[in-house]
């Protein structure tokens, strides 16, 4: 009995083991696209801001915090959605939910949190909708 729970703890570990690196490459490369869009753009980002995470429900949520000047935190927000659709697309990535979190220091820090899904995302990248029709479909938080 005490083998048999061995060996499937070691079953577990192992699988967990070659799964996790697999994983992070993909998120990696994904990040690295979100930051290469937003350079071109030139606003800087960093990996340690970038989030991708598998909800409960199987859904893949990608989340990005920016920082922004007061006066311009509404194209940093519309560079961010562009970054991750763009890289949605090039890497294929079944994100459901982007959520833009964007940090505007002035005297203290606020964020403005904007999410929007897939659909809109493309549309947006696509240039099928504009990006004032875009903002008015983002959800803000």
């Amino acid at each position: 009995m005490r083998n048999k729970n061995r060996l499937s703890l070691l079953i577990v570990l192992l699988t967990a083991v070659f799964m996790l690196p697999v994983n992070l490459a993909a998120n990696t490369k994904y990040y690295s696209s979100v930051q290469n869009i937003c350079n071109a753009y030139q606003v800087p980002t960093d990996y340690d801001h970038m989030n991708l995470i598998t909800t409960g429900d199987g859904k893949e949520e990608f989340t990005m915090t920016m920082r922004s000047a007061r006066n311009q935190f509404d194209r940093m927000m519309l560079i961010g959605f562009y970054a991750a659709g763009k890289a949605m697309v090039y890497h294929n990535e079944p994100i459901r939910k982007v959520t833009i979190i964007v940090s505007i220091e002035y005297k203290e820090t606020e964020n403005i949190v904007a999410s929007a899904d897939r659909d809109n995302i493309m549309k947006f990248v696509n240039g099928e909708i504009t990006s004032s029709e875009f903002v008015r479909r983002i959800t803000f938080e």
